[in-house]
């Protein structure tokens, strides 16, 4: 069987592999550990700082909720009252006496139950936080999982596609030397420099897999292992073949399809970003609440006990008990407790804004990653559909042609790299296409970091 009848089967070979690329390229000894995207989320999780300062800080305000709502420790007081100055005797005069005494002061109406609720309050809205945390994490990691996995793709593409660039600068120089056909040294040269630069380009997609590699071990070290962090050195490797993912429901797909903005809206309601700012209006509610406390008067009780000595003729003195009550009545309020309220009033209607800019914003972001994703999907299927079939006919077609001294060899390196850069498109295309997939579903978090409404998905 000549060459010229190999070659063709060996374009159609690399077709089909190129068609189910996403699901049998392997990139790894089977001795080698692998990670997949799953595992590589759970471990950006499990050792990122943040959450345990998070946690943390959740912890603080919550034992501090505990210690403002207890009444102020009591005030004791000792001393010595109406002590002589002509000579400092305790017995001198009747008016002289040692004092013990003790206060307490109460709180304004409500205020330490209202202190309490609003520190819990601005607690609760740390779990939500940690929530929208753990799920930009996974949108992050992902993204650089998917980028580091894509650039393997391609790798292994370049790979194959070597041994059929390699045999078409033998077919070119065999055909040159017997000195047949329409061969010329520049033909020779030109599938030479081809050949170099596929090389060039495969240390280029290898370096820059390391540089991904190394970008995602970042989120992943912590109190592990060293050969559990992929690097470029290290032996794990990435898992093989695409991810599944989830795709949303069909309902939801039909929301975005028809930009319904109030449904839609509604559903981001429940994103942790969005509950950890109402978490916060609640706690501002609760600021304005205290603040009209300091309307209400503060009352205190002291009581003191005075001990006198008998006198210089030795006859006994009465000692002294006291009570009594102090209140503070506000009674200026026109620019201390008017103007506080309005100030809790105010605050409380801004974080309002606030939760109104994030939907808006969060809203804005969905249908875009929607409409981007809604794009990729399209081109993808022309890709697969249209152009790479008819790029495997054109280079089959160019082939032949030269094969039978009908054509010219720069059309066949023409087509064999035109193909080649089209296949390399497909991967870039369905990377993107992933991570927008991974994008979209951080819309769709909820506070079991989990996006609601989800089927099982197919492979991009």
């Amino acid at each position: 069987m000549g060459f010229a009848q190999i070659l063709p089967s060996t374009a159609r070979r690399l077709l089909v592999n190129i068609s189910v690329l996403s699901s049998c390229i392997l990139f790894s000894s089977a001795s080698q550990a692998e990670l997949s995207l799953q595992q590589a989320q759970q471990l950006a999780v499990q050792n990122d700082p943040w959450l345990v300062g998070n946690e943390l800080q959740e912890q603080a305000i919550i034992a501090n909720s505990v210690a403002s709502a207890t009444f102020a420790d009591p005030m004791v007081s000792l001393g010595f009252a109406n002590l002589p100055t002509d000579g400092f005797r305790f017995n001198q005069e009747p008016m002289t006496q040692f004092k013990i005494g003790v206060s307490q002061q109460f709180p304004r109406g409500n205020s330490l139950a209202l202190q309490k609720e609003q520190l819990l309050q601005m607690a609760a809205q740390y779990p939500q936080l940690r929530y929208e945390r753990q799920a930009k994490l996974k949108v992050m990691v992902s993204k650089l999982w998917f980028d580091a996995f894509t650039t393997e793709q391609r790798i292994q593409l370049v790979e194959h596609s070597r041994p059929l660039f390699s045999q078409l600068v033998d077919i070119v120089e065999a055909s040159y030397s017997t000195v047949q056909g329409s061969t010329t040294q520049q033909d020779v040269v030109r599938a030479q420099v081809e050949l170099a630069r596929l090389d060039d380009r495969l240390a280029a997609l290898l370096a820059e897999r390391d540089t991904s590699l190394a970008e995602l071990s970042q989120w992943l070290q912590g109190e592990l292992e060293p050969n559990l962090v992929p690097t470029a050195n290290s032996g794990l490797s990435l898992s093989q073949g695409w991810p599944i993912q989830a795709m949303l429901d069909s309902s939801v797909i039909r929301l975005l399809q028809q930009q319904d903005l109030r449904s839609l809206s509604q559903i981001l309601a429940q994103h942790p970003a969005l509950m950890a700012i109402e978490q916060q209006i609640k706690s501002s509610q609760s600021a304005v609440n205290l603040a009209e406390q300091k309307y209400q008067p503060q009352w205190g009780v002291n009581a003191s006990y005075a001990y006198r000595d008998n006198d210089p003729l030795g006859n006994t003195r009465a000692d002294f008990f006291s009570i009594g009550v102090t209140v503070d009545v506000p009674f200026f309020t026109a620019n201390k407790q008017d103007k506080e309220v309005e100030a809790s009033r105010l605050q409380a209607e801004s974080i309002k804004t606030d939760k109104q800019l994030l939907l808006r914003q969060l809203l804005a972001q969905m249908l875009s990653t929607w409409r981007t994703l809604d794009s990729l999907n399209q081109r993808i299927e022309h890709y697969l559909q249209k152009i790479l079939p008819q790029m495997a006919e054109q280079s089959e077609a160019a082939l032949n042609a030269y094969t039978s001294d009908e054509g010219d060899f720069s059309e066949v390196m023409r087509a064999r790299i035109a193909q080649l850069n089209t296949e390399l498109d497909v991967i870039k295309l369905q990377n993107e296409q992933a991570k927008s997939r991974i994008q979209l579903d951080y819309f769709f978090t909820t506070k079991n970091n989990q996006a609601p409404l989800h089927a099982l998905g197919e492979q991009p």
